[in-house]
């Protein structure tokens, strides 16, 4: 069953390469299309992703969009605030001193503390009034630790504290501030007003406290915060509706090719099967030249994946997930043996009689 694969396709060599290179280039779309999809999620989201928070308490009328939940609550009535924490996020801009150039940021305001505050890579949290910790893409617009830049609307100028790493909302940096520097942000209009009310962990009499202390919330799982994002849904639908065809479009351009090659094939199946070769061992022997020829594509897909990653702008956000390349290459692995299947049928039917009749 092993040699007559290879030795086939050693011998049509061409007809094989021309369905490997189909093979590798699928493989090769899928994998920088799902990159790409991972990449966008978290330059969309990755604030929400890597906070380590189970539910928010948001409007009922937000429609599970914390950018659109607004509420005030004092926190000092709640029994303990080390399992729920209030959250403020505002959309904004900043510039460097004596720079025009405006840079789009999230506000984020966070109590110092904070089970969900990220993790600093550089610097420190931001301590006093009117400093802002920054996401470190920001290090490219020459900020750095130290460094004083002005809110655009109102003219507050922050010290930077510091850089965190992967922290984004709706493709913006983050910019993680007090509550006291929030204040300020806004003239004090925003004065004991949050967007949310996280939680690390469900605990329901929590909940039930939240919820007759602050009225016309509801609590609302992070998938579906994330979801709610500006945008993300339709990207990540819109990326998923690509794969998908693709995928469907390989098990069809692949099995007419096997199909084709079946038929090509048919009288050197009838003889073979004249000299005594059964057609379960000629069903297996296609079958396994189908599982060498995409396990070699894939795993040269992969590789090219990783080059690419390589070259790619800084800018572009693509992630290479072995997860996700991985769940990914086990699907076309599937498709590839179920585009081969419906080849079998004619080497089922091949007819040794004919086949020794036969010219060729």
């Amino acid at each position: 069953m092993y040699f007559l694969p290879f030795k086939e396709m050693t011998f049509f060599k061409v007809r094989y390469l021309l369905i490997s290179f189909i093979l590798f280039f699928v493989s090769v779309l899928v994998f920088i299309i799902s990159g790409l999809a991972h990449g966008l999620s978290m330059n969309n989201a990755s604030s929400m992703i890597n906070m380590p928070a189970d539910a928010f308490y948001l409007q009922k009328a937000a429609d599970g969009r914390i950018d659109r939940s607004h509420f005030q609550v004092d926190m000092g009535n709640l029994a303990d605030k080390n399992e729920v924490q209030p959250l403020g996020i505002q959309m904004g801009s900043i510039s460097k001193l004596n720079s025009e150039n405006k840079l789009d940021v999230t506000y984020m305001a966070i109590d110092k503390g904070a089970f969900f505050a990220p993790k600093v890579v550089e610097g420190k949290n931001p301590g006093k009034t009117n400093s802002v910790l920054l996401d470190q893409s920001l290090k490219s617009e020459k900020i750095k630790v130290g460094s004083i830049i002005e809110d655009s609307r109102t003219g507050t100028k922050l010290t930077v504290s510091g850089f965190m790493k992967d922290q984004t909302f709706s493709h913006t940096p983050a910019a993680i501030v007090s509550f006291a520097t929030w204040d300020n942000l806004s003239g004090g209009a925003q004065k004991g007003e949050y967007n949310a009310i996280v939680m690390n962990k469900d605990n329901k009499a929590l909940k039930n406290q939240i919820g007759k202390l602050v009225k016309g919330g509801e609590w609302v799982q992070k998938d579906q915060v994330i979801k709610g994002i500006p945008g993300y849904s339709a990207e990540q639908n819109s990326l998923m509706m690509m794969l998908t065809f693709l995928i469907v479009i390989a098990v069809f351009v692949l099995a007419a090719f096997f199909y084709i090659m079946t038929i090509q094939k048919t009288a050197q199946f009838g003889i073979l099967k004249a000299i005594g070769t059964k057609s379960s061992f000629l069903v297996k022997s296609t079958i396994f030249q189908v599982m060498i020829l995409t396990i070699i594509n894939i795993a040269a897909a992969i590789g090219f994946t990783i080059l690419f990653k390589a070259v790619l702008p800084s800018d572009i956000p693509f992630i290479f997930d072995l997860l996700q390349i991985a769940k990914f290459s086990g699907v076309l692995f599937l498709v590839s043996i179920l585009g081969s299947l419906l080849s079998v049928f004619n080497i089922v039917k091949a007819d040794p009689i004919q086949a020794m009749g036969r010219i060729e």
